[in-house]
């Protein structure tokens, strides 16, 4: 895919996101005069872009999208739910398009059915109304003229007539802008740019001729604007302006008080020649437009993940020094050493920043997925997300799409009620979900609440028996949030009907296992008919972390200092038997002893006398390891494992060392 293309898909698909958006604000509130504005504006955007990019279908389907929108924004016809589901059918087959070209350059989805099915709409919904609008657009037509053809027939609207009809306010003015594009071939393609950056820059009273002629292959190359203009800008700024598109080939300007600038401009470097050969030349805004700093720039991704990799070659070159500088004892090579370190540090946060990637650019459709699922089963729910700027690496990100999809499922599936079940709890009939983003330093939290029935914990304990996955001796000792966690055992499920959203006794169970493969956790809040609240809370950014490395036998394995607490001798400890388990007291709080050796079938390990045991922080979990010994900490990264080893309980991944040798890196949580 060549780089217009990918450019053209990336920012197609964020056009697709605010039209989706734009969309349901606007069915959330017909009047809303932005909602229309900015759905109008992104449609037309799209139908520009498709048409210059040469996918005639996909423009097509948005042109349909943007006359239904128009009748609409004029007031000729309401917005209705029936036209809403057209519209977002449409917009449907203009993101299967954009797929498709991501794909192989080329569309395969045949729009035609709804392209008719929007033309239907439209002819049904005529009025009288629409008619006279008709009537006006045949008068203003011919007054036009062929303007696409003639520049001189484009100048027949007066600036003092068109003065009144815009409505100016007292610091503004109107300009005539007389462009030229600069290209014989295809100027309606240029023109399609050099009219972008237009409305970027300035608020466009009327274009002449108008867009439909603008866009078609018998547009003439010349083409009016009228601008609306404030704070004392002159005809020499909009001349500037345009002067400064490598679109143009020439442009006249034209004031309220008649004054006429006229700049050639040049595709070529000659202009910027003359610029530089005299520096009193006075371009005037050219050299401002020039001068402009570069704040923001677009990275491909793979650039981005070698980036990546050769940090990870530093970080393990690192250990590899540090181990023959502790060897030879050189001071000097130490000293380079700590110079190094601090330039692998400024990198590794440097890439880790780039690498970040806002919350939104996975959630940016969660809003229509609520609408369709609500739609579909009859349900009233008012959907928010709070919090979406915020930043997290873009591989977490990937990771954690298709689970926060399946949690938005369950709360519209099984948290919200019907809106007739609400009414007989006495809530309201409109259900509420909500999609919370919160970052403390280096963790993040991401909330899906409901106010939905919450979660029946006598039923989880019943089925619980009933699968198998706890004895009914069990079950009824456990608490609520112990109950709660079940849910996330494969297979569960206490629905009884399996439905096309959820309930197929598959999901939670991944959504679990996709957490903790990305150093994750997660907890589940719930109160009975009040809702239910499950919270994701993850690293910012890729696991690069200290790590404590303890032997078990001949093995050697890491453990996340982080999680850690206290380090003591065998010796030093009481070990006594509760229920038959080895455990150990510790302010007056009795921890678990899980051995190492034992849990992790490590052969030829003995224990000793000698061993050494780590207490895990109690906020991670209540527990104390026992193993051989502590044999040092280092900063590592942790490759987390794909296919059969995801998601091994008590294993969160591996780290290379610099000799080469593989460690793997317990997840103390689920050891």
């Amino acid at each position: 895919m060549s780089d217009a293309t990918s450019t053209f898909v990336q920012e197609s698909q964020e056009d697709i996101r605010k039209l989706n958006n734009a969309l349901l604000d606007l069915e959330d509130d017909p009047e809303s005069s932005d909602a229309i504005e900015t759905v109008f504006r992104v449609a037309h955007n799209l139908k520009g872009n498709f048409g210059v990019m040469g996918y005639t279908k996909a423009s097509n389907m948005a042109h349909a999208i943007e006359d239904l929108l128009d009748c609409i924004r004029d007031g000729e016809l309401e917005v209705t739910p029936e036209r809403m589901d057209l519209i977002f059918e449409g917009v449907d087959h203009l993101e299967a398009m954009v797929n498709e070209i991501s794909d192989d350059g080329e569309t395969h989805t045949n729009p035609e059915a709804t392209i008719e099915e929007i033309r239907a709409s439209l002819e049904a919904g005529e009025t009288e109304s629409e008619d006279a609008a008709d009537a006006a657009a045949d008068e203003s037509a011919s007054d036009d003229g062929d303007a696409g053809s003639n520049p001189d027939d484009a100048h027949d609207v007066p600036l003092e007539e068109l003065t009144e009809a815009v409505d100016l306010a007292d610091d503004e003015e109107l300009f005539r802008a007389s462009i030229s594009i600069d290209n014989d071939d295809s100027p309606h393609v240029d023109a399609m740019f050099v009219l972008d950056a237009t409305e970027d820059e300035y608020d466009v009273a009327r274009i002449v001729p108008d867009d439909d002629v603008l866009e078609s292959e018998e547009f003439g190359g010349v083409f009016d604007a009228y601008l609306r203009t404030g704070d004392a800008v002159g005809s020499e700024d909009v001349a500037g302006f345009y002067d400064e598109n490598r679109y143009v080939d020439a442009v006249a300007v034209e004031g309220l008080s008649g004054d006429l600038a006229a700049a050639e401009a040049d595709a070529d470097s000659d202009a910027d020649d003359d610029a530089s050969e005299d520096d009193d030349s006075g371009r005037g805004s050219g050299a401002s437009h020039g001068t402009q700093e570069v704040e923001s720039i677009r990275v491909d991704v793979e650039q981005i993940d070698q980036l990546y990799n050769q940090v990870e070659e530093m970080v393990t070159s690192r250990i590899k020094l540090r181990k023959i500088i502790e060897e030879h004892d050189l001071v000097e090579a130490e000293d380079e050493l700590e110079e190094h370190g601090k330039i692998t540090s400024s990198l590794q946060d440097t890439v880790l920043e780039i690498r970040l990637v806002p919350l939104k650019k996975i959630v940016g459709n969660f809003p229509r997925v609520v609408r369709d699922i609500s739609r579909d089963q009859g349900k009233e729910i008012d959907f928010e997300m709070e919090g979406v700027d915020i930043e997290m690496d873009r591989s977490i990100l990937n990771e954690l799409s298709d689970p926060l999809m399946h949690l938005i499922r369950n709360a519209v599936d099984h948290g919200i009620e019907s809106p007739e079940e609400r009414e007989k709890k006495g809530k309201p009939r409109e259900g509420s979900i909500k999609l919370v983003g919160e970052r403390e330093r280096d963790r993040v939290s991401i909330t899906v609440e409901d106010d939905g029935a919450g979660l029946d914990v006598d039923r989880i304990r019943e089925k619980a028996v009933e699968k198998g996955i706890k004895t009914e001796e069990e079950a009824k000792v456990l608490d609520d949030s112990e109950v709660y966690d079940l849910i996330f055992h494969p297979g569960f499920s206490t629905t009884e009907e399996v439905t096309e959203v959820s309930g197929r006794g598959v999901g939670m169970d991944v959504v679990n296992q996709v957490v903790r493969g990305v150093d994750g956790s997660i907890n589940v809040e719930s109160e009975p008919d009040e809702g239910t609240a499950i919270t994701l809370t993850l690293p910012v950014s890729v696991a690069i972390v200290r790590v404590l490395f303890v032997t078990v036998g001949d093995e050697q394995y890491g453990v996340p200092i982080k999680n850690i607490d206290e380090i003591s001798e065998f010796e030093d400890v009481t070990v006594e038997s509760v229920e038959g388990r080895p455990a150990i007291t510790h302010d007056d709080r009795v921890y678990p002893l899980l051995s190492l050796r034992d849990h992790l079938d490590v052969p030829a390990a003995e224990a000793s006398e000698d061993d050494m045991v780590i207490r895990i922080k109690d906020t991670v979990r209540q527990v104390y390891l026992r193993c051989s010994d502590v044999v040092g900490q280092e900063e590592v990264v942790i490759k987390p494992f794909e296919g059969l080893l995801s998601g091994a309980p008590g294993i969160s991944g591996a780290s290379v060392l610099g000799e080469g040798e593989v460690v793997m890196i317990l997840d103390v949580e689920t050891l």
